[in-house]
C-alpha cells in the first residue's frame, strides 16, 4: 500500500484520482472519507498534475525500513473498548521518494527526497487487511 500511494505517472492518465482510487478500493469502509482526504494531500492538485503532465513526470518510492512505532502500543492501551477495529496496527514508514521529468525519451530531471509517514491497517485475518488513514507526509506516528 505504502508503494501504491507514491507510485504515479503522468503519462497517459487522466488525472490524479486515477491513482487515489487503488487506495480507496482497499479502505476500510468506515475510514473512507477520511482515508481519501489523507490520500489527497499525498498526490499532486489537478493543476499541479497538468504542469508535472507537460514533463512526462513520474514519481516512486523506495522503502528502506517498515516498523511498528513505539508509540503503538500506548495507542493501543489508551483507545476505548471497540475504538480500534480488529487486527489495527500502524507501520511507520521510511523512504526516498523519487521523481523523474522526461522530455523525447530524455530524463530532463529528478529528484530525491527522504520522507517518512505512518499507514494505520486493519488486519483481521492474516491477508485480509484494510487501509484506515494515513499520517500527514513526514509527521509520522513515532
Amino acid at each position: 500500500m505504502a508503494l501504491t500511494l507514491f507510485r504515479w505517472d503522468t503519462r497517459g492518465s487522466t488525472g490524479p484520482a486515477d491513482w487515489a482510487q487503488a487506495l480507496i478500493d482497499v479502505a476500510d469502509p468506515e475510514e473512507a472519507a477520511g482515508l481519501a482526504s489523507d490520500v489527497r494531500t499525498y498526490l499532486p492538485s489537478i493543476e499541479q498534475w497538468e504542469q508535472l503532465k507537460l514533463y512526462g513526470t513520474r514519481q516512486w518510492l523506495a522503502i528502506r525500513s517498515a516498523e511498528v512505532p513505539e508509540a503503538w502500543a500506548t495507542a493501543v492501551a489508551q483507545a476505548a473498548p471497540g475504538q480500534l477495529p480488529p487486527g489495527a496496527i500502524a507501520y511507520t514508514i521510511s523512504g526516498v521518494r523519487h521523481r523523474e521529468g522526461i522530455w523525447d525519451e530524455a530524463v530532463i530531471a529528478t529528484t530525491s527526497s527522504e520522507v517518512t509517514f505512518t499507514i494505520f491497517l486493519a488486519c483481521p485475518r492474516e491477508g485480509d487487511c484494510s487501509l484506515m488513514r494515513l499520517s500527514r507526509l513526514n509527521e509520522p506516528l513515532e
